[in-house]
């Protein structure tokens, strides 16, 4: 198979009450490769509940995460933390080539991960400035 399998949570999962990782998703992300996660706005309780799954499960994951939101969540991503500065985004794409390249997968995967973390880069920056 040449491709990466990527997860995508449900629209209702990243708002309002929280809620509890259905079966569903579990098993998504099981299968996951990767997890690029995004925290743009905050973390919410199906977010938590996937990186934590995500660490569990061992995955190889990349955060992109507004620098606010940073000091919840060093202590248990590391590495895997990309800050995203919106004055600096180069910061945040030399970042992700960093963890790529120290990433043990193939080429392929290495490439479709760079695509899908800048084009996650280039949604945060567009967000509206107001994240509160």
């Amino acid at each position: 198979m040449n491709g990466l399998t990527v997860y995508v949570p449900p629209v209702h999962t990243r708002h309002g009450a929280p809620t509890l990782l259905d079966p569903e998703s579990s098993e998504k992300l099981n299968r996951a490769e990767v997890i690029l996660g995004v925290v743009g706005s905050g973390l919410t309780e199906a977010c938590r509940q996937e990186l934590n799954t995500g660490l569990a499960l061992r995955k190889n994951m990349i955060v992109m995460v507004y620098p606010e939101f940073a000091p919840q969540l060093q202590p248990y991503l590391g590495s895997s933390l990309v800050l995203v500065d919106p004055a600096n985004p180069d910061h945040a794409e030399h970042s992700i080539v960093r963890y790529l390249k120290a990433l043990d997968a193939q080429q392929t995967a290495k490439t479709a991960l760079l695509a899908l973390g800048t084009l996650a880069l280039g949604l945060l920056l567009l967000a509206p400035a107001d994240r509160s």
